[in-house]
């Protein structure tokens, strides 16, 4: 049984971690010098974990550990780690940038050195893609007792390599690395086919989390669709995953169920799958079927047409009680009667106007506001409904068009049921892996979650690594929530390349996105007003390209440049960029305006460590599929540029840019009273010639603005 609780660390636990590192009795190992600073200078250098044991017995703190995704040597750079360990080492495992975390420093008491493990542990599951910690012991050196680390706990768990000058009769003292190895230290799994005699294993699973199956389907559901023999039976893959406990006895964790019974056509007319390639392979060059498919969707209004003087004169004119159209373009009314209202008491003013016509001018009033009202409330005034016809293409195959060719020419499966035993539901990533190595010729799982139903607690955990799919207006009730994943979701590793000159086209094409092909269609619906979103979007859109390629040849061509220019890939990142897929970019520079920005908006006051660590996101594309490894990007983004604190400016007037992580970002609040008097001046540091790029300093005092923040490890 578990003796311990391992959580992250939280700035109320600075006097415990303090007193923990003064006692007598305890041992470490990494840099335990800062630490007898005393604990304000604890939580000052960035670490991706600080985490604190607690015995459940007496709810001491027994333990403090820090990891990180690079070793904390002061003269290596924090992206030049991989190059370090490739040189200095022969190491026969496969590490990467990403699946690796160091162990830069770890505390226990010695009564409990058991707690490594569960730390350890902890970190794993917390961190699925991570396969390797790694602990950098130095060279011994004589020093005073209380700064000796000691790793005999850990070279318990681990495998030791040393450098390659080292010899154990000429050259014992060097460097060392502890790596433990995830497959190793943690339970192994079996996945195998679920057989009938499973059957009530699988159910006493299932009805933790959903015991309306059994009811709904009986007590042999599961042996009976595994025993099917119908045409359909094959489409059904059921899987269970078994781990062995302390009696070497084989236990049952996890129960899938997968299935490639999908109409696809119902996703194309219902869903919004183009981006997913209609959920079906691509043709390459192939021979292929082809339908017309009409569909609906909804598009956003432009605010141009909602929220400007001509656009509310056209919502007025949609009423007669306000007086008659111009038949030349309806945007504006020539009402014969204006009256004059009081603006305190709402009564009509007007003294030429007799005491009868004023209850029926007040009733016409009082109407055409009902009606304004009712419509500024309404989704209609915001959205518009657009009839759409869909080219679907797919390969030809060995059969004629129809339900056959479009199932062959599938590349989707759908998880129809996950439950995991509680205590395995952290290790559900793996689950995901083992799903799409069970259809290795498919690149997209789907979930779905009924729209009356509250998901269950595997769903939830799982849901993590989906994202959600937009449903179209359609004609079928009750629309089940759809959730995707890609097979490059999953096994890629997403990394970040500095900016080159062959990029710039593809920094470009990640710009402009679908709207680069698309026709700017009117909107005949809605009000003569001639604007649209798609021609508002255009209009951001090429300003925002021409901004970018401002900042990309100074970044290209100004080695001292204040920008910062990276492309997002993905595949694997021990390689180079061009042998890795372009799914993004982000461009950013030093943020200089915190001084600025605290005084009107509700900062944390301890956070002056990090004043030249901040960076302002200028723009940010990535795949919608990738948003999910938003806290992978912002690590490795830290990584390259020693920024920890990010921040993205969105004004409501005036050119905004793009950041599609933006909901991965904390909304940062104003204080509701500004100081008096308000008083905004320009830092000194941006006190210097015009940059050609001229990109405009926000008032913070005075604007209206959305400040979003991303803020690392530690608290």
């Amino acid at each position: 049984m578990n003796e311990f609780d391992v959580r992250l660390a939280e700035v109320a636990d600075q006097d415990g971690i303090n007193k923990l590192i003064r006692s007598p009795g305890v041992k470490w190992f990494g840099n335990i010098r800062p630490k007898f600073r005393g604990k304000d200078s604890l939580f000052q250098a960035y670490q991706t974990y600080r985490m604190v044991a607690l015995s459940r017995q007496s709810s001491a703190l027994v333990a403090y550990a820090e990891l990180r995704n690079y070793p904390s040597i002061a003269a290596l750079p924090t992206d030049c780690w991989l190059e370090w360990l490739s040189v200095r080492y022969c190491l026969t495992l496969s590490i990467s940038w990403l699946n690796a975390l160091f162990f830069n420093f770890c505390i226990y008491k010695n009564e409990y050195s058991m707690v490594l493990v569960e730390i350890i542990k902890e970190v794993f599951y917390r961190e699925s893609r991570v396969c390797y910690l790694i602990a950098v012991r130095t060279p011994f050196v004589r020093q005073p007792s209380h700064f000796i680390e000691s790793f005999d706990d850990l070279e318990k768990l681990s495998e030791v390599f040393y450098p390659k000058e080292f010899s154990s009769e000429k050259n014992s003292n060097t460097q060392a690395l502890y790596i433990v190895d995830r497959a190793v230290l943690l339970p192994k799994m079996t996945y195998r086919k679920a057989l009938a005699e499973d059957n009530d294993d699988i159910i006493a699973l299932q009805e933790i989390e959903m015991p309306e199956l059994r009811e709904e389907l009986g007590d042999y559901y599961i042996a009976e669709e595994v025993m099917r023999q119908d045409s359909e039976a094959e489409k059904s893959f059921l899987v269970v995953a078994e781990t062995s406990n302390q009696c070497e006895e084989t236990e049952m964790v996890l129960f899938l169920w997968m299935t490639t019974d999908i109409d696809i056509l119902f996703y194309v007319r219902n869903y919004e799958v183009e981006a997913f390639g209609n959920l079906v392979k691509p043709v390459d060059g192939k021979s292929f079927h082809y339908e017309t498919i009409p569909v609906s969707s909804v598009q956003r209004r432009a605010e141009a047409s909602m929220f400007t003087t001509d656009a509310l004169d056209d919502l007025d004119a949609m009423t007669i009680l306000g007086g008659l159209q111009r038949v030349d373009s309806g945007m504006s009314v020539a009402s014969l009667g204006k009256m004059k209202v009081s603006s305190i008491a709402g009564t009509i003013v007007d003294t030429h106007v007799s005491g009868d016509n004023k209850f029926y001018m007040r009733e016409r009033l009082y109407s055409k506001f009902k009606y304004i009202l009712e419509k500024l409330h309404s989704t209609g005034y915001y959205l518009r409904n657009e009839e759409n016809v869909i080219n679907f293409i797919y390969p030809a195959g060995k059969d004629i068009a129809g339900s056959a060719a479009r199932n062959a020419a599938s590349n989707v499966f759908l998880l129809k049921s996950i439950v995991a035993r509680q205590d395995f539901t952290p290790r559900l990533f793996n689950a995901i892996v083992a799903m799409f190595c069970a259809y290795p010729d498919r690149d997209y799982c789907i979930m779905l979650i009924a729209a009356n139903k509250k998901a269950n607690r595997s769903y939830v955990e799982v849901l993590q690594y989906f994202m959600p799919v937009v449903s179209r207006p359609s004609s079928v009730c009750n629309l089940a929530e759809v959730y995707i994943t890609h097979r490059s979701t999953i096994f890629g590793e997403i990394s970040l390349y500095k900016l080159q000159k062959e990029d710039v086209s593809v920094v470009h094409t990640l710009a402009l996105g679908k709207l680069s092909n698309e026709a700017i269609s009117r909107d005949s619906t809605a009000s003569s007003f001639s604007y649209c979103s798609k021609i508002n979007e255009r209009a951001e859109l090429e300003h925002e390209t021409h901004v970018l390629d401002a900042i990309m040849k100074d970044v290209l061509e100004n080695e001292f440049s204040e920008f910062a220019v990276f492309t997002i890939r993905c595949g694997n990142s021990t390689k180079s960029a061009k042998e890795n897929t372009s799914i993004g970019f982000v461009v950013l520079r030093q943020f200089h305006s915190h001084g600025q920005l605290f005084d009107h908006y509700h900062l944390p006051k301890h956070d002056t460590h990090l004043q030249r660590l901040r960076a302002e996101i200028i723009s940010l594309r990535l795949h919608p599929l990738f948003v999910v490894s938003a806290d992978l990007i912002f690590r490795d983004l830290a990584r390259k540029t020693n920024f920890y604190d990010f921040f993205f400016i969105s004004p409501f007037e005036g050119h905004r840019y793009t950041n599609d992580l933006k909901k991965m970002m904390m909304v940062v609040e104003p204080k509701t009273i500004k100081k008096a008097p308000v008083f905004f001046r320009v830092p000194n540091e941006q006190k210097k010639p015009r940059n050609k790029l001229n990109l405009p300093s926000p008032n913070y005092s005075k604007d209206y603005l959305i400040i979003y923040r991303h803020k690392l490890n530690p608290p």
